[in-house]
């Protein structure tokens, strides 16, 4: 019974010192999340406690105690996944993640631990078999001594529930149990009504500028190719996954992962007050290469809103698009599955000449890792081959790298921690870019080196003192380095002025908005308000401005400011109106 009882009790003492030094990190207070996840899961134990209890009554049939039971494993494994992914993924299990990942996650499983099929079905077997076991056990309490005892807990837990606060820490996201977390943020997926979508209406100014010296005409060709304007460059975008600003010393001071990094961004441009748009790799991908605000539309599970890159597919202004007006192959270079996620096929739905991932057979002599994806390395090798095969073309180049993803490890000496897997990443760039430079790539080239999102860690003291807390998860790097102009740049920019800037920037007439900037040329231009879709909590965005914060609540109609509110009513409406746009855009996109 003893062992029984501690084998129920592990996982929730587990994610409370997992929370308790969450939480310290910004608060410097211990206690407070161990001793909020039991207020916050004491429910949860108590309905677990319950199904047990009523399975080992007499009085229960054999068919209601194997039910109970089932049930109590099946909560309990809920349990235990999101804690895992809590300390994995920095988020909660979601439903709607759940569905998304299902496909890959037996596949991801196996890259990480290094199981086979056979050594993965014989650790379900040994999970299972004593669960169905247990399940079909005619085990029950007879003495009515010992069904007191858990009467009083099952009936003592609720009371504990009462001592929860989930409105004192901005981050108490983490400390709801699994189904309050997918009940609060069940409001995402609230749909407009069709009197709201015909009552609608947002307009948003435009203002564009044309550059000195530079325009545009239709060719007469058949093809109808745009005409180039003067001293355009090949472009190569370098997404890096988990590049966040926190690892950098020159871009934060708090860690001093990336010198490498740091030397090249005090030689180029480096812009110090960068975020991205979204929390996880689809919404830098998003931001990047469709210059759309990764902000998708309400949807139930059963309309392709589980789907990755959901309501983006087939974007015909995409970067791809546009620059293959102009002339330019257009190339997308990864060493990561591009099934996961269905990568490949939403890059190919935006206009990409040519795609390859991990299949690709220069990579076979490698090790994989995670993604079933070779080192970093190995994707710099094949990235620099594709630069020189393109030598004399006009060509734009997407570099999407995998080896400072979670679980971190270094590819070189297999040390297994997010300094060791950021170091190694920045080796390989630093390595890369003077690779470039010997190739003269600079010449008539440009790279954009800038992190995907956050990584998804526990946000540092450091950095929520530095930043605030809603503006630290969005923070990571981004260098322009074109082996002319450099400098700091420290105006607030987002991943969607990246793509703004250089469709301006092949086509000389640079626009911007409110909520869209240019970071290029002689009409650089800073966004007003920045949007930034959060992870952890998935039914808020968060909005930017330079001395602000703001939250929007998403639930359909009911789309509404979250705490903290603009002083004029005006604008108040408007952050929410563009938020709804922004998604109506999605519905009908």
């Amino acid at each position: 019974m003893i062992k029984f009882i501690l084998l129920l009790v592990a996982p929730l003492v587990l994610k409370g010192l997992y929370v308790d030094d969450f939480i310290y990190h910004y608060t410097t207070t211990r206690l407070l999340g161990f001793c909020q996840v039991l207020a916050n899961d004491a429910i949860l134990y108590s309905g677990l406690a319950l199904l047990l209890y009523l399975s080992f009554l007499p009085q229960v049939n054999r068919l209601c105690t194997a039910l109970l039971r089932v049930l109590a494993v099946i909560l309990f494994a809920v349990y235990i996944i999101d804690y895992l992914i809590i300390v994995n993924f920095n988020t909660h299990l979601a439903v709607g993640d759940a569905i998304k990942y299902a496909d890959y996650s037996y596949k991801y499983i196996q890259q990480i631990y290094g199981i086979n099929n056979i050594g993965f079905l014989f650790i379900i077997a040994v999970i299972v078999i004593p669960l169905i076991l247990f399940s079909f056990s005619k085990r029950k309490i007879t003495s009515r001594r010992y069904r007191k005892i858990p009467l009083f807990i099952i009936a003592a837990l609720p009371l504990i529930s009462g001592f929860s606060d989930n409105q004192k820490y901005a981050h108490s996201w983490i400390y709801k149990n699994v189904i309050d977390y997918n009940l609060t943020i069940l409001s995402e997926s609230s749909a407009y009504s069709d009197k709201f979508l015909k009552a609608f209406n947002f307009n948003e100014q435009s203002y564009c500028s044309v550059e000195t010296g530079k325009q545009t005409e239709l060719s007469s060709l058949p093809d109808q190719t745009l005409l180039m304007p003067s001293g355009y460059k090949n472009i190569i975008i370098l997404m890096v996954e988990s590049l966040s600003t926190y690892q950098s010393q020159y871009f934060s001071g708090i860690n001093n992962w990336t010198p490498n990094i740091d030397l090249i961004a005090g030689q180029n441009q480096a812009f110090k007050n960068f975020y991205a748009n979204g929390f996880i790799t689809e919404d830098g991908e998003i931001a990047l290469l469709t210059g759309l605000q990764p902000i998708y539309p309400p949807s139930s599970y059963s309309d392709d809103g589980g789907t990755s890159f959901h309501s983006f597919f087939s974007i015909p202004n995409s970067l791809p698009n546009i620059l293959k007006k102009y002339g330019y192959k257009t190339e997308f270079l990864t060493t990561a599955d591009l099934e996961f996620g269905n990568t490949g096929n939403w890059a190919r739905s935006i206009g990409f000449n040519y795609i390859e991932g991990h299949d690709q057979p220069e990579y076979d002599k490698w090790e994989r890792f995670h993604f079933q994806a070779a080192p970093d390395e190995a994707l710099y090798v094949r990235a620099l081959d594709r630069v020189k095969q393109n030598n004399g073309k006009k060509f734009f180049i997407f570099i999407k790298t995998v080896s400072s993803h979670h679980p971190y490890i270094n590819p070189e000496n297999k040390d297994k921690s997010e300094s060791e897997a950021i170091r190694y990443t920045d080796k390989q760039i630093g390595r890369f870019y003077q690779q470039l430079q010997a190739e003269r790539f600079f010449d008539n080239g440009l790279l954009v080196i800038v992190g995907d999102h956050h990584s998804m860690t526990p946000l540092k003291k450091a950095e929520v003192d530095n930043y605030g807390q809603f503006k630290a998860a969005a923070k990571v790097p981004l260098i322009i380095a074109d082996g002319v102009n450099a400098g700091v740049e420290n105006n607030q920019y987002q991943q969607i002025d990246i793509f703004n800037s250089l469709q301006g920037m092949v086509s000389g007439r640079q626009c911007y908005t409110d909520w869209n900037g240019i970071l290029l040329g002689e009409h650089k231009t800073p966004p007003k308000y920045i949007a930034h879709r959060r992870g952890d909590n998935r039914d808020i965005v968060s909005i930017f401005t330079e001395n602000e914060d703001f939250l929007v609540k998403l639930d359909g109609d009911s789309t509404r400011l979250s705490g903290n509110e603009p002083a004029e009513p005006s604008i108040r409406q408007m952050l929410i109106d563009k938020v709804n746009a922004l998604r109506i855009a999605r519905v009908s996109g």
